[in-house]
């Protein structure tokens, strides 16, 4: 008589299998899947070359290098970015979600901090970043003052919170983060097994946070360094994805207005 054990070790390796044959073949080769394959690639790799070009060009000036927490800190970005872009294509979309929420609020901050200490050191500025800002909180965003002015300036401000808001939902245990892997689990997208509905969601939610932190950092490095970035590199390069993004192409206005 068979090893009960090794009976299920069995069945549970051909169910497996069969999954994964399945999975490929109808999600994983399907078009939409192998095009959000492609976006996260782009999404990711058009941001981190940005904050990187960012962080070279703000060598010319060396107060904004040495003094400017966006700047200082943006090496967080991009290992940051590496991270979710890995998690998202290996279907850990949570933990992405929650790091998001960390990169949005960590740049809402240093920005709001840049300016409001504008002229003095780093030290100064980890200081009142310790002293003056709340922790766990996006409240003090309404004291940003943006690049817009008008409706777009609330609206940036309202959009920034309302996404620090709904990524709050996979940092604390929520109702509706149980919901929803219910539902996936019913599905049968289980991690390394989510939908191509599943990708193209979570990829939106991704260019969506960069689009918001890319004009924030933008604005912490000042009007006429940005406009040198847009005139020599990005205008140059029409398929750099982020000239669609909702608050970049807005802000690229700002600077030649």
């Amino acid at each position: 008589m068979e090893d009960p054990i090794e009976e299920l070790r069995k069945e549970l390796q051909q169910a497996f299998l069969t999954k994964t044959s399945y999975w490929k073949d109808e999600v994983y080769d399907s078009q939409q899947y192998q095009q959000e394959i492609k976006n996260i690639q782009t999404i990711s790799m058009d941001f981190i070359n940005a904050v990187r070009l960012i962080s070279m060009y703000s060598t010319r000036g060396a107060d904004i290098y040495n003094n400017f927490l966006c700047i200082k800190t943006i090496d967080d970005l991009i290992q940051s970015a590496i991270g979710i872009k890995v998690m998202i294509e290996n279907g850990i979309h949570n933990t992405a979600r929650r790091e998001l929420r960390y990169l949005i609020e960590m740049t809402t901050k240093y920005v709001i901090v840049d300016y409001a200490k504008m002229g003095y050191s780093f030290d100064s500025k980890t200081e009142y970043l310790r002293d003056s800002v709340p922790n766990s909180s996006i409240k003090v965003i309404d004291d940003y003052s943006t690049p817009f002015s008008g409706d777009l300036k609330n609206n940036f401000r309202s959009e920034v919170k309302d996404f620090f808001y709904d990524a709050c939902a996979y940092v604390h245990p929520s109702k509706k983060q149980i919901d929803e892997q219910m539902k996936n689990y019913r599905r049968n997208n289980t991690i390394g097994f989510e939908s191509a509905k599943m990708f193209t969601d979570i990829n939106k939610v991704l260019f969506r946070a960069y689009d918001m932190i890319l004009v924030m950092t933008f604005h912490s490095f000042g009007h006429s360094m940005s406009k040198d970035l847009f005139e020599q590199v990005f205008d140059e390069n029409p398929s750099w994805k982020f000239h669609k993004g909702k608050y970049v192409k807005e802000f690229r206005k700002t600077l030649f207005s």
